[in-house]
This record gives C-alpha cells, sequence and structure tokens, in this order.
C-alpha cells in the first residue's frame, strides 16, 4: 500500500553540534527532498527487473575474456546493483518496491540500450507482482583498470623500542573502477517510457609496497571494486526517481557581549525546546543594539525551519537582511526560497492519483 504523504515528517531534528570554540552552534536536519525525475503519481508500486541476460552466452563469456570481466564478477556486480538499488528506493516512502524473480534477455556487456520490451511483457509482469511501473536494469558493463608508477614509501624497520620509520623506493598501484547501468522505468497505464539514461559511477583505490607482488596484494580485488561500484549505481540511481531523505546543517549564532537573550534561547535550542528558543529570541530583539538584533532574527528564522515553517523562516531571515544588512540573512533567505520550491515540487511528486 502507497505510504500517505501526511506520514512523512518534513523536519526531523537528528543531532546538535555545538561549537564551543567558534561563534556559532549547528543543527542537524533530515529532510525529504524532491527527486530530479517526475514520475506519474498513478505509479506507487515498481517491479525491479533484471533484463541483461545475454543473447548468447558463449559469445558473452568470449567477450568477458576479451575485455578481462569474467561473467561471474559482473553478475556480482549486477546483483549488488539492484539490490542496492531496491534498498535505497524503499528507504523513500514515495513506493512500494518489489523484485522480480525471472531475468530477461538484454546485455550484460552492452554499451548500447537493447530495444524497449514490448507493453505485453511490460503489463504482465505488472499483474503478476500487482505493481504499476517496471523498472528493468537493460543493461550493464564494467572494468577495473590497474596503473602503477614508482614511489617513494615508508616502512618501519626494527621492532620495539628500536623500529623507525625509514623511506625506500617501491611502488603505487591505482585501481579504477568503472561501472555503467543502463536503466528504464516503464508506465504501462500511459503507455510511456518515464526515464531511459545511463548511470555511470567510478572509484578508486590504491596500495603502496616495495614490489609489486605486494602491492596487488593490498590492493581491493576487482571482484570486489566493481562490486562496491555497482551499489553506488544502484544507490546513485534511486536518487533520480525517488523523492530521499537527506541530511543538512544549519549555523546559528551563539551568544552577544550586550544582549543575553541570544545564548539564553540557545540553551532552549540545545534540549529541542525550539518554541521556547524563538520566544526567547524574540522577546531579545527589543533593547538589543543593531548587530545583535541581525543575529536574534537569524536564529529565529532557523527555529521556525527547524519546526517545519518554511514560509515564517524565509520572513525573518528576509528581516534579518533588510532591516539590519545582514548578508548572511540574505543567503539563508535564498535558500529557503528553494527550499519552498521544492516543497511544492515535492508535494506534486508524493501526491497519491484518485482511484
Amino acid at each position: 500500500m502507497f505510504k500517505s504523504f501526511k506520514q512523512v515528517s518534513f523536519f526531523l531534528v537528528i543531532s546538535l553540534a555545538i561549537l564551543s570554540m567558534s561563534c556559532s552552534k549547528s543543527v542537524t536536519l533530515t529532510r525529504l527532498t524532491p527527486a530530479p525525475i517526475n514520475v506519474p503519481s498513478s505509479v506507487q508500486t515498481i517491479v525491479i527487473v533484471d533484463r541483461t541476460k545475454p543473447q548468447n552466452e558463449m559469445v558473452n563469456v568470449i567477450e568477458g575474456l576479451i575485455t578481462g570481466e569474467m561473467p561471474f564478477e559482473v553478475r556480482n556486480s549486477i546483483d549488488a546493483t539492484l539490490a542496492t538499488l531496491q534498498q535505497q528506493l524503499n528507504t523513500s516512502p514515495r513506493y512500494q518496491i518489489k523484485r522480480a524473480n525471472q531475468r530477461l534477455t538484454g546485455g550484460m556487456f552492452g554499451q548500447v540500450f537493447p530495444q524497449p520490451l514490448d507493453w505485453f511483457t511490460i503489463e504482465r509482469l505488472c499483474e503478476q507482482y500487482q505493481a504499476d511501473a517496471v523498472l528493468a536494469l537493460e543493461n550493464f558493463n564494467s572494468d577495473f583498470i590497474t596503473t602503477e608508477k614508482e614511489a617513494i614509501i615508508k616502512k618501519t624497520v626494527g621492532e620495539g623500542k628500536n623500529a623507525q620509520t625509514v623511506e625506500v623506493k617501491g611502488l603505487r598501484l591505482e585501481g579504477v573502477a568503472n561501472v555503467s547501468a543502463g536503466f528504464r522505468l516503464y508506465d504501462p497505464q500511459n503507455k510511456t517510457i518515464v526515464d531511459q539514461q545511463r548511470f555511470q559511477k567510478t572509484n578508486t583505490w590504491t596500495a603502496e609496497a616495495e614490489t609489486k607482488t605486494q602491492a596487488l596484494a593490498l590492493l581491493i580485488a576487482k571482484a570486489d571494486a566493481t562490486r562496491i561500484v555497482g551499489e553506488l549505481a544502484g544507490s546513485g540511481y534511486a536518487y533520480k526517481i525517488a523523492p530521499m531523505f537527506v541530511s543538512i546543517s544549519r549555523d546559528y549564532f551563539r551568544k552577544s557581549k550586550t544582549q543575553p537573550a541570544l545564548e539564553n534561547g540557545n540553551r532552549f535550542a540545545e534540549v529541542g525546546k525550539w518554541e521556547e528558543a524563538i520566544q526567547t529570541w524574540e522577546e531579545g530583539i527589543v533593547g538589543a543594539d543593531y548587530k545583535t538584533s541581525a543575529k536574534l532574527l537569524y536564529n529565529i528564522a532557523v527555529g521556525y525551519e527547524v519546526l517545519g515553517s518554511l514560509h515564517m523562516a524565509h520572513d525573518y531571515a528576509s528581516q534579518a537582511y533588510t532591516q539590519y544588512g545582514l548578508k548572511k540573512g540574505r543567503n539563508y533567505a535564498q535558500m529557503l526560497s528553494a527550499e519552498i520550491r521544492n516543497q511544492e515540487l515535492l508535494e506534486n511528486q508524493m501526491r497519491v492519483e484518485s482511484e
């Protein structure tokens, strides 16, 4: 069943970090952010399908031998990609996610998208898994390239109190793993492909030793590297099509030499009593000097954002700039304007289509 938008909390305070040696404190929030791709509201349940089964297994094996990619290594990377994709999508309140048991013909080592699945197949999959759309991994390619160069490395010689670190000549190995995963999202109700894109991820590992054999023993294994990058690709694509929770940090002013209300309000904020903090800061504006008034307004804006009132936060951040010239308030107001637009987009993405 689709998770209700009303059940989602936009602003969940996770932690409050006190920067004791600076002029500010910071609060960390978790916020649900809209996806870059708008998926029709009729799509509430998605079934994930592996479509990387090669047309010809023997040709696929030969191609893998030529490129240095063993089929079992690629299969492990594919499984990791799809597992992470499913896991990441499940953290979003937007969809219910299912995984198809069958593996369809597509392309394991393919660089080009195969022909789209026909709508009969898509509808059959949706009927079988009680889903509204099909998300298919259409093709997959991975590689792991190792380079080496001479390097001066540090080595410990001796033991105990006699141990010392010396510099010796050695080798520095660098392993670069690349994964290219082609995804399609099929919407059978509208007979459209909502999204089609090749999602690429790269990661680098290094190892240093006196000999190449020693360095290779320390370097990540090729199978592990491509699996990890496959996981990055799966997770990354999930963020393209589903609203996701992200952590953000907001700094606010810590104290004032002339107005104790700033610090008094902070004590309420430290224990999560943001309404009391806002009230304390508001009362402190009366009689505060020019600079402190700007800081108080800014802190009030942060408080309202923590409570989920973006429009109120924007009003106070704007006042900090328009009335007192606090440039930090202007920048904050601009960020809040963007957040308000994102919230409107998010509400559209989370809307459930009436039956």
